[in-house]
């Protein structure tokens, strides 16, 4: 499959890449600088993410668009995944591209209801701007004719990838007080999910198992 990555040179965003042309796959990376690092196995694009014309001219010819992107600076664009959602839904009336998987966060939206006492107050708080953007970005996803996936995984490690649990939203009943869930099993499940075409217009939290 042919994938264009949004938030390429994350730390997420490098190992789907790296993971998807381990697989075979082929990959184009979307980034901003012409110095920015990514693997040189993938084609690089450079424009801005929010530009739909940029996002449908280097979609055309892929299966999916793939976003880990992620805010650095919410004071300095804290809208940044609502605009770029936005693009992307712009972009697939001229690319024809309707496939999409983005990484979200769990905590955002409906999600914030089964989120413990522990981590409901940092998402209230230290969060709540930057999971505006994201709410915000995804009630633009869900009114689109886009075959859609969110990917909500709990607080971001570093560790090697394990075996994880891929639940809906709504079937949710027990998750641990402080979710956490590796940046390779992100990748890995965006992999899978685009790749086999599973949890179309769905919301899926991913959390790491023990």
């Amino acid at each position: 499959m042919k994938f264009l990555v949004l938030g390429a040179t994350a730390r997420t965003g490098v190992l789907f890449i790296t993971k998807a042309l381990d697989e075979g796959h082929q990959v184009t990376a979307l980034v901003r600088s012409a110095n920015a690092t990514v693997d040189p196995r993938a084609h690089i694009v450079i424009g801005d993410v929010t530009d739909a014309t940029v996002i449908a001219t280097a979609a055309t010819g892929h299966d999916a668009v793939i976003s880990t992107l992620g805010v650095r600076n919410v004071r300095e664009t804290p809208t940044l995944i609502t605009d770029t959602v936005r693009a992307v839904i712009a972009s697939a009336k001229t690319s024809g591209v309707d496939r999409v998987v983005i990484v979200s966060a769990f905590g955002v939206g409906d999600s914030l209801a089964k989120a413990s006492f522990l981590v409901a107050p940092i998402f209230r708080t230290v969060l709540r701007k930057s999971y505006a953007d994201k709410a915000a970005s995804e009630v633009l996803l869900r009114a689109s004719d886009l075959k859609w996936t969110l990917e909500y995984p709990g607080a971001l490690n570093d560790r090697d990838r394990t075996r994880y649990s891929a639940t809906v939203l709504e079937e949710v009943t027990k998750l641990p007080l402080f979710p956490s869930t590796s940046r390779a099993n992100v990748a890995d499940f965006l992999l899978r999910s685009a790749v086999e075409e599973t949890f179309m217009r769905q919301v899926v939290v991913v959390t790491d198992t023990k």
